[in-house]
C-alpha cells in the first residue's frame, strides 16, 4: 500500500490531527482514509474532539497578509500538488462540512475555488460559495476546460495537470475569471430530482460531520425539539434562555452550550418592548454575551407588513436568506406562524414537516414552539411528534399561585437520545432581587415521587402498600410505577 500523511495543523504549527490516505500498489482505484489524532499521549483513529480547521492553516494567514491568492480545492492531494508548483491551496478535513471557523479563517482573502467535476463536486462547490460570498475580500470560482463531467469520481485540478496543461495556463484562467456572483435560478420540479442510494459498505465508510450538541443534553445539531405549555406558563421565557445561550455558548437552566452558535428567533406575537425587556434580563443575568451576529431576531412590531406564514411556501420561501447561515431556528410558536390549516389535521402538518426536515438535511436545528392543550400535551395533531428528537413540556403545580410569575416544572416528554439523570425532570424559579434576576432549580415534586415509589418498589412492596405510604390513588401510583421502569428506576 502507498501511503500518504496529511497533518492539520493549528495556527502555531502544532499537529491536531492527521489524515492518512492509502492506496493499493497494483491497484490505485481501491484506496482508504482514516483519521489519527493523539490523546494523553496516545495514538487513536479518529479526530472526534479535535478542533476542525483548514489544511495548511498557518501558511494561510501568512498568505492573506501578503495578498498572496488562496486556492481551495477538494482533497489534500490537489494540495500537495499545487503547492509543488509554489501555489497555495487549503481544502476542508471533510468534504461535504463547512464551518463558520473555516469562514472567519479566510476573512480578508482571495480565495479561488476549484472543484471536482461531478455531483458531490458541484454540490461542495454550491455551499462554499454560499459560505464565503461578501465573507472574503474576492472569490472566483474557475472552471477548467477539458474536464469532462462524470456522476462519481469527478477529475479534478491533479488530473488537468497530468493531461498537459501547465501552472501559467491554470493562473491565465484565473485572471480572466469574473468575481463571483449567485445566480437567479427557477426551482426544479419534483420530477426533475435525482434520489441516490448507497451500500451498506459505502454508508460505513462515509465521512459524516460528527453531531455535535447545540445545548446539552436534548439539542443536537440536525436536531428537531417541541417545547410545549399553557398560554402564561413560561415558553418564551426559555426559548429566549435557550436562544440566547446557544448564541453565546452559555448555559441555562441545567443545560449547556459547549460552543456559540448561530440562531434566528422567529417571533410571531410579541410586542417588541417586551422582547427587549426580557432579552435584556436575561443579558444581565449571563456572565457570556453573542458576537453581534450570533442571535437575529424577527418580531412583528419590527416589520412594514404582516408575518409570514409558515404553512405556506411562499411564506418558508421568504425567510430562505435569513436562515441560510444559521445553525438553530427556533419557531414562536406554532400557532401564530403556521395559520393555514386545522391543528387537529396531521395532512395540514405535512408540508411543515417536510421544510423541517429539510433544514435538518442541510445541517440545521429547530425548536417549535406551541400551546398546550386541556391535557398539558400539545395541542392538535400527535403526528407533529414523529420526527422529534425532544418533547418539552413545562407546567405549573397544582397549587401555583399567579404572584409567584415564572415558576414551572420542565418535563422531557420525549427523550430520543438521552435519558437517566439527563431526562429528569426539575423546577424552575425566575426570582427577582432588587434589580438582579436568577433563576432557581430544584427536584420536581413528580420526580421526588417517582424516587419514592421506585425505592418502594424495589424493597418489595405492593401498589396497595406504596398507596398508604404515599397517600397516592391506586392510577397514580400505577402511572408513576410504569413512568419510573421507563426511566429505569426500577430493578428489572
Amino acid at each position: 500500500m502507498d501511503k500518504k500523511i496529511y497533518n492539520y495543523r493549528d495556527e502555531n504549527g502544532v499537529i491536531l490531527y492527521s489524515k492518512i490516505r492509502e492506496v493499493s500498489a497494483t491497484d490505485i482505484s481501491h484506496k482508504k482514509f482514516y483519521w489519527q489524532s493523539y490523546k494523553d499521549g496516545k495514538t487513536v483513529y479518529n479526530s472526534n474532539g479535535s478542533r476542525k480547521v483548514l489544511y495548511q492553516l498557518p501558511l494561510l494567514y501568512k498568505a492573506i497578509d501578503a495578498g498572496v491568492p488562496i486556492y481551495l480545492v477538494e482533497g489534500e492531494k490537489d494540495c500537495d500538488t499545487l503547492g509543488s508548483h509554489l501555489v497555495l491551496a487549503t481544502t476542508t478535513p471533510v468534504t461535504k462540512r463547512w464551518d463558520d471557523s473555516f469562514t472567519q479563517s479566510l476573512a480578508g482573502a482571495d480565495v479561488i475555488v476549484l472543484y471536482d467535476n461531478d455531483e458531490a463536486g458541484l454540490q461542495r462547490r454550491d455551499l462554499i460559495c454560499k459560505k464565503l460570498y461578501r465573507k472574503v475580500k474576492r472569490l472566483r470560482v474557475v472552471d477548467l476546460p477539458g474536464l469532462e463531467y462524470r456522476d462519481s469520481h469527478g477529475l479534478d485540478v491533479t488530473d488537468w495537470l497530468e493531461m498537459g496543461n501547465t501552472i501559467e495556463q491554470l493562473k491565465g484562467i484565473v485572471e480572466q475569471t469574473p468575481d463571483y456572483q449567485p445566480e437567479q435560478s427557477e426551482p426544479e420540479s419534483d420530477s426533475s430530482q435525482n434520489f441516490c442510494t448507497v451500500s451498506l459498505d459505502e454508508l460505513l465508510n462515509l465521512e459524516l460531520p460528527e453531531r455535535e450538541m447545540l445545548l446539552d443534553p436534548f439539542l443536537p445539531s440536525q436536531g428537531l425539539v417541541l417545547l410545549v405549555a399553557k398560554r402564561g406558563v413560561g415558553k418564551t421565557h426559555v426559548a429566549l434562555g435557550i436562544a440566547y445561550a446557544v448564541a453565546s455558548g452559555s448555559t441555562f437552566l441545567r443545560w449547556s452550550a459547549p460552543a456559540a452558535k448561530k440562531v434566528l428567533y422567529i417571533d410571531g406575537e410579541m410586542p417588541a418592548v417586551l422582547m427587549k425587556e426580557r432579552l435584556l434580563m436575561i443579558t444581565a443575568m449571563s456572565e457570556k454575551k453573542p458576537n453581534t451576529d450570533f442571535l437575529q431576531l424577527l418580531t412583528p412590531d419590527l416589520q412594514s407588513k404582516t408575518m409570514p406564514d409558515l404553512s405556506d411556501k411562499k411564506g418558508r420561501e421568504s425567510i430562505e436568506p435569513l436562515i441560510a447561515d444559521v445553525d438553530l431556528i427556533i419557531i414562536d410558536n406554532i400557532s401564530c406562524l403556521f395559520r393555514n390549516g386545522s391543528e387537529n389535521e396531521s395532512e395540514s402538518w405535512q408540508e411543515a414537516q417536510e421544510w423541517a426536515l429539510d433544514l435538518r438535511r442541510r445541517g440545521k436545528s429547530v425548536l417549535f414552539v406551541h400551546h398546550a392543550g386541556k391535557s398539558g400535551k400539545q395541542r392538535g395533531t400527535s403526528k407533529r411528534e414523529d420526527i422529534l428528537d425532544s418533547v418539552i413540556l413545562l407546567k405549573h403545580a397544582d397549587d401555583y399561585k399567579a404572584e409567584e410569575g415564572a415558576h414551572f416544572e420542565i418535563i422531557f416528554d420525549k427523550s430520543r437520545h438521552f435519558s437517566g439523570e439527563d431526562a429528569k425532570s426539575f423546577q424552575a424559579h425566575l426570582q427577582s432581587y432588587g434589580n438582579t434576576y436568577r433563576w432557581e432549580l430544584s427536584d420536581a415534586p413528580q420526580e421526588k415521587e417517582l424516587h419514592e415509589i421506585a425505592r418502594l418498589k424495589n424493597n418489595g412492596y405492593t401498589i396497595k402498600e406504596i398507596m398508604e405510604r404515599t397517600q397516592l390513588t391506586k392510577a397514580q401510583v400505577e402511572y408513576r410505577t410504569a413512568n419510573a421502569k421507563e426511566k429505569g428506576l426500577i430493578n428489572k
